[in-house]
C-alpha cells in the first residue's frame, strides 16, 4: 500500500485526489492546502488528514509519497523540503519559473534517492505517443517546419489572477511535448505578446513564438487564455510537425465530437471511471508515477527535462522583453 498526499487543493490537485482514491494498493492519508478550511473539509469527507503546509504534513511523517500542485511560483521551497524528507514527489509543471530554481531542484532531486517525476501530462496521451513514436521511427524525417497552439478560455486567465505568465501556464506544454516528439532541443526564440491583457490587467492574452530546433526546423507556438467563455470547448490544442519525409498533426479542437442541445458544444471526453475504474491521460500519469515508486519502472519524464522546458519558456518571455532574438543555453 502507498500512502499518498495532495498538497494544493485546487482545481489539478483535486482532480489528483480523485484519481490516486479509485487506484488499487493507494491510500490517501493527508491533504494540504493554504486555506486550512479547505484541507478540513476534503480531509473530513475523504477519511484523511488535513494540514494547513507541506511543512506541517510532512512533520507527521504519514505520506510516502506526494502530488506538489500549488501555485508555480512556490513550488521550489516546498519540493526541496519533500525531497530532503525522503518522500516521492509527482511536480505539477511548470516545475518552477525561474531557471536558478529549477536547476535547483534537479541538483536535489538527483541527489535524493526518491522518485521525482514532473507532471507532463501530454506524455500520456494516446495522440502524443503516437507522435512520439512516429517521429522517432524516422517515419516522418527530420522536423523542417511546424506549429505548437494551446488557447483556453478567458475564465482559466481570471482564475490564474496574473499570478504567471501564459506562456508558462499554457506554453509549458506544448514546449516539453515539441521537444519530447522532435527528439531536439530549442535552440534559439523570438517572441511577441498581444498588447491586450487578461481581466487582473497583468499579463498578455496571448504570446506567438518562434523557435529554432537543434536540427534546424522552425516550429511556431502560440499560447493563448482570451477565448469567451462561451466558446463550444474548453481547450483548443493543436501540433503539427512536417519533416523532410513525411507529417504528424494533431488536434484537439473538438475530439471528433459535437453536439448540439441548446447551443452548438465540443464535449471534451470526460476523464472520470470508465465502468468504476480511472482513465484518460492524467490517470496515466499518477498511475507510471505510482508505477515508478514502487519500483516497477523509471520515471517517464525526468525534472532535467521539466527544467529544460523552464529555460524555453523563460527565453520566450525574455524575447518578448528585449525585442531580440534569444539564445537557450543548457547544462
Amino acid at each position: 500500500m502507498v500512502r499518498v498526499g495532495v498538497i494544493g487543493l485546487g482545481a489539478i490537485g483535486r482532480e489528483h485526489l480523485e484519481i490516486y482514491r479509485e487506484i488499487p494498493g493507494v491510500e490517501v492519508t493527508a491533504v494540504a492546502d493554504f486555506a486550512r478550511d479547505v484541507a478540513d473539509e476534503i480531509a473530513a469527507e475523504i477519511g484523511a488528514r488535513s494540514f494547513g503546509s507541506a511543512t506541517e504534513l510532512l512533520e507527521a511523517g504519514i505520506v510516502d509519497a506526494v502530488t506538489l500542485s500549488t501555485p508555480d511560483h512556490l513550488h521550489h521551497d516546498d519540493a526541496v523540503r519533500i525531497l530532503e524528507a525522503g518522500v516521492h514527489l509527482l511536480l505539477e509543471k511548470p516545475i518552477a519559473t525561474t531557471v536558478e530554481e529549477s536547476d535547483d531542484l534537479v541538483r536535489v532531486a538527483e541527489a535524493s534517492g526518491v522518485v521525482a517525476m514532473p507532471g507532463h501530462t501530454l506524455r500520456f496521451a494516446n495522440q502524443y505517443l503516437t507522435a512520439k513514436r512516429l517521429v522517432a521511427s524516422g517515419a516522418v524525417g527530420s522536423v523542417v517546419h511546424g506549429n505548437v497552439r494551446r488557447n483556453n478560455k478567458v475564465g482559466v486567465a481570471r482564475r490564474v489572477g496574473g499570478r504567471t505568465s501564459v506562456t508558462f501556464f499554457l506554453g509549458i506544454h506544448d514546449i516539453d511535448a515539441l521537444t519530447w516528439i522532435a527528439g531536439e532541443r530549442v535552440t534559439a526564440v523570438q517572441a511577441f505578446a498581444s498588447e491586450q491583457r487578461t481581466p487582473d490587467g497583468g499579463q498578455a492574452v496571448a504570446v506567438s513564438a518562434n523557435l529554432r530546433l537543434a536540427g534546424g526546423g522552425v516550429v511556431a507556438l502560440e499560447a493563448a487564455w482570451g477565448l469567451p467563455d462561451a466558446y463550444p470547448t474548453d481547450i483548443d490544442a493543436r501540433l503539427r510537425l512536417v519533416g523532410d519525409a513525411g507529417e504528424v498533426r494533431i488536434d484537439i479542437h473538438d475530439f471528433g465530437m459535437s453536439a448540439f442541445t441548446d447551443g452548438l458544444t465540443y464535449p471534451v471526453p470526460a476523464a472520470g471511471p470508465v465502468y468504476g475504474a480511472p482513465q484518460g491521460m492524467l490517470y496515466e500519469e499518477l498511475n507510471a508515477f505510482l508505477r515508478a515508486v514502487r519500483g516497477e519502472i523509471e520515471a517517464p519524464v525526468t525534472m532535467r527535462e521539466a527544467a529544460d522546458a523552464v529555460r524555453v519558456a523563460t527565453a520566450i518571455d525574455r524575447a518578448i522583453a528585449s525585442g531580440q532574438t534569444e539564445t537557450v543555453e543548457y547544462r
